[in-house]
């Protein structure tokens, strides 16, 4: 059973085993108080997703213009994932779902085309709108998620 947080994921599984421990019960607490910011974030990713993506490639395009042209559809679709992992990341407050579900995945097809580095200067670019576009904490909350793109990109 999935749930909203990987915290209760894992509990729910042990249900009759054990009960939840004052820690688990902190991190509950904490996800809890905190949602509200967290889906004020994810709504606003999700409305401005498209804004945030054409803002983001005109970027992109200036530094790397045959990318761009060759590639723009490639890199709608991916910066849209990206967007949309990173919202469900900060709406559940769980980075290991964004890393497992989505960058190592990325990063391979990324490395298939041989544009990382590329990439990497795109989600760089795309939190630079980020913080032009949204609110000062909702950028905040999304960074954390454009540098780990940035840095999987950047390793792999």
């Amino acid at each position: 059973m999935l749930t909203m947080n990987r915290t209760l994921d894992e509990k729910v599984s042990k249900v009759d085993r054990v009960y939840l421990t004052d820690s688990d019960l902190f991190n509950l607490e904490r996800f809890a108080n905190g949602f509200s910011l967290r889906a004020k974030t994810y709504n606003l990713l999700r409305d401005k997703a498209d804004e945030i993506t054409v803002k983001t490639l005109k970027l992109l395009a200036k530094q790397y213009p045959e990318l761009v042209q060759k590639q723009l559809q490639r890199c709608k679709y991916d910066m849209a994932n990206v967007m949309r992992y990173t919202s469900l990341s900060i709406l559940r407050d769980d980075e290991l779902f964004f890393r497992e579900t989505l960058m190592d995945w990325l990063a391979n097809i990324i490395n298939s085309y041989q544009v990382a580095k590329e990439c990497s200067t795109a989600y760089r670019l795309m939190q630079t709108v980020i913080d032009e576009v949204l609110p000062t904490e909702c950028a905040a909350m999304v960074k954390p998620y454009s540098e780990l793109a940035i840095s999987t990109l950047l390793n792999a």
